[in-house]
């Protein structure tokens, strides 16, 4: 049994994330383009607003201080802080406060998308910690295995999730596969 047991799961399986290179370019570009469009807003009709041109400014100094924090401590790089400067200066902008509210919601997918993402087996159930949980009966499954850290989940519909789990020392894939067998042989009706 993994490590990462809690009283409600048997195995809970720690899936390997992708590179998060395509989440780090979108939370950059969403911070980059926010402070052009400022800059530009600030200049623009004639009339120049200090305030919004000064503020705009921190959007990059954000970005260097957490480029800098992350060679210092070499963690993971995220744009939480960066987004939230953005969506701060979003609400100084008239007529665009709304905007504030993505922002957040970025943050949030952000987060979301670098945390690793585990399956957790029951005698009830198999959950998928995502965003929002996805639960699964074991009476809608046809097969699930795990052989050489591929996990697979056969539906009975013929839908397939494969995906590739980080291996765990105290888990046994011939146990784990049993297990997953004589539940799906149970829940069958």
């Amino acid at each position: 049994m993994s490590s990462k047991n809690s009283e409600l799961f048997h195995f809970v399986l720690i899936l390997k994330k992708e590179n998060p290179g395509s989440i780090n370019i979108i939370s950059f570009l969403l911070c980059f383009v926010s402070w052009v469009f400022f800059l530009y807003f600030s200049f623009a009709f004639e009339r120049f607003s200090t305030f919004l041109f000064w503020a705009s400014w921190s959007i990059p100094l954000v970005l260097v201080w957490r480029v800098k924090n992350k060679r210092k401590t070499s963690r993971l790089f995220n744009y939480k802080y960066p987004l939230f400067v953005t969506g701060c200066v979003w609400l100084f902008f008239p007529g665009m406060r709304w905007v504030t509210l993505l922002f957040l919601f970025f943050i949030l997918m952000d987060n979301q998308a670098r945390r690793p993402l585990e399956i957790g087996v029951s005698d009830e159930r198999i959950v998928i910690n995502t965003f929002f949980r996805k639960k699964f009966q074991w009476s809608e499954f046809s097969n699930v295995v795990l052989k050489g850290g591929l996990l697979t989940l056969d539906f009975v519909n013929n839908k397939i999730i494969q995906r590739e789990t980080i291996p765990q020392r105290d888990l046994s894939e011939e146990v784990f596969n049993e297990f997953c067998r004589e539940q799906i042989i149970s829940h069958q009706r």
